[in-house]
């Protein structure tokens, strides 16, 4: 400091002039130089990029499932209709019960279908006589024509006899025949073995012909119709690569899984326009007789990708419908990239294309990073720095 006197001034008062020097080094921090230092100034505070946890897309195998409305079919149904008019005579089954194949079921008044049989195996008979007769008169008559006493024009209107004759007897066995096929259907028999529904007619109701008597079922195993989305039936019958086939469950109304798993045995074979889904069955066994005709529940496919590339849920973010996660550079600069997610799963995203493997991207606090922020990189598992 140099004291300096002040022209007209008195020589005892004096005042100090400071010289300082600033120099800003390498790393940032000031220091003060001077010929004289007296006091340093005020210092700019550093701030240091915010520390993010970053890590890789992960390679596992993803199981997802997929949920359709299942409607439920019995292997076998039949409905057991009267095939002839008639009253129920007998009633051989109850409501419920368990019945084979051709067991009977019903007995319907037979009287006029046996009276009706009579009298076809009467003609039969009448008609096989007089064919008969005639053909004995023809073998006389073939004698007489060897000896020039007929001649061959009586022959002829013989044999022409015999041929109108045997068309008769065919016509009457034929109609024996239908009239045994109608008394048969006094009887009415289980077409299948299974369980019968409901017996809505009892004894001595009549009946007409076509009219519904009862439903038989087997349901050992069930059909289950669900429609698929045209997209999602793409999926299906596309290359599977490294999917692994589909396990298909069935779940009922209360929330319970059949135990046993099922498949796929049939696609409709066209799409419906108006709702764009096509129908699969899927065939499931129904151990105890569970799942009854009619039932409903939620068909269940469940697949799984192979080493597929996922990242976590919460490391996402959208914006217009689209997402996105931070990319960290090699420079540490974040930089929002768009993935587009082949699947969502609990936790996190099948990524369809985006990212590669080695791309590394901010596992969390993706709300406090901005595109093109300089980051600071830290493990995702190492613990973040002590404030």
């Amino acid at each position: 400091m140099q004291r300096r006197r002040i022209p007209g001034a008195s020589p005892t008062r004096t005042f100090s002039v400071t010289r300082t020097f600033r120099l800003v080094t390498g790393c940032g921090l000031p220091a003060a130089i001077a010929l004289g230092l007296l006091a340093c100034g005020p210092e700019r505070a550093v701030v240091a990029p915010p520390t993010f946890p970053v890590g890789h897309p992960g390679r596992e195998d993803a199981a997802y499932e997929r949920e359709y409305v299942g409607e439920v079919h019995a292997l076998r149904r039949a409905d057991v209709r009267a095939r002839i008019e008639g009253r129920i005579e007998a009633v051989a089954v109850d409501e419920g019960q368990t019945v084979e194949a051709n067991q009977v079921l019903f007995t319907l008044n037979d009287e006029r279908l046996q009276q009706e049989l009579r009298q076809a195996r009467a003609a039969v008979a009448s008609a096989a006589a007089e064919l008969k007769a005639a053909q004995t008169e023809r073998a006389s008559t073939k004698i007489l024509l060897d000896k020039n006493v007929v001649s061959t024009a009586e022959m002829a209107l013989i044999d022409a006899r015999i041929d109108g004759l045997a068309a008769e007897l065919e016509a009457a066995r034929a109609a024996e025949a239908r009239a045994a096929i109608d008394l048969s259907y006094a009887e009415i028999r289980a077409p299948f073995a299974g369980v019968v529904n409901r017996l809505p007619r009892k004894v001595g109701s009549m009946v007409d012909q076509g009219e519904l008597l009862t439903t038989v079922t087997n349901a050992s195993e069930i059909l289950v119709y669900f429609r698929v989305p045209e997209s999602e039936y793409l999926e299906f019958v596309a290359p599977r690569g490294s999917e692994r086939a589909d396990e298909i469950s069935f779940v009922l109304v209360s929330g319970e899984r059949l135990p046993a798993t099922g498949v796929v045995d049939a696609v409709e074979t066209e799409i419906d326009r108006g709702t764009g889904t096509i129908a699969f069955r899927a065939r499931f066994p129904n151990q105890g007789g569970l799942l009854k005709h009619g039932s409903s529940g939620k068909v269940l496919v469940k697949s799984i990708l192979n080493d597929a590339l996922t990242v976590p849920q919460k490391s996402t973010f959208e914006v217009q419908d689209q997402l996105y996660v931070y990319v960290v550079e090699p420079d540490g600069t974040a930089r929002a990239r768009r993935i587009v997610p082949r699947l969502r799963l609990d936790q996190t995203f099948v990524v369809e294309s985006g990212l590669a493997p080695d791309d590394r991207f901010i596992l969390d606090g993706v709300q406090k990073v901005r595109d093109g922020t300089q980051v600071i990189v830290r493990a995702a598992n190492d613990a973040p720095p002590a404030l």
